[in-house]
C-alpha cells in the first residue's frame, strides 16, 4: 500500500495533511488509513500523514497529561512554517 501512497517533503506538505502527533496534539484522531507519507531525507525517517477532515474529536481522559492537546490548526501550520525555515538555515 505504501508504494501507491504520495510522499512529500517537508516543506511541500499540503495544509490539509497532519502527522498522528500533530493531530493527538489538537485533540484529535484520525477516523481513516493515513493519505500520503512525509520524507525527512536527513533523517532517514518517513512519517504517516492523515486528512485532517477524517479526523473526530478525542474524548477528554481524566488525569494529567504533560503534552498540550489544545493546538488549533493554525498553531500547527505556524509552526510547521518556522520548521522549514530552520531547517532552510541549517541547510543553507
Amino acid at each position: 500500500m505504501t508504494d501507491k501512497l504520495k510522499r512529500y517533503l517537508p516543506e511541500n506538505v499540503p495544509d490539509n495533511l497532519f502527522t498522528q502527533n500533530k493531530l493527538n496534539r489538537m485533540g484529535l484522531a484520525p477516523t481513516s488509513e493515513h493519505v500520503a507519507l512525509v520524507s525527512y531525507p536527513e533523517q532517514k525517517r518517513e512519517y504517516k500523514l492523515f486528512d485532517i477532515n477524517n479526523t473526530r474529536k478525542r474524548k477528554k481522559q481524566q488525569g494529567f497529561s504533560l503534552v498540550e492537546k489544545d493546538l488549533t490548526v493554525e498553531q500547527v501550520l505556524e509552526g510547521r512554517k518556522r520548521e522549514l525555515e530552520v531547517r532552510k538555515g541549517q541547510l543553507g
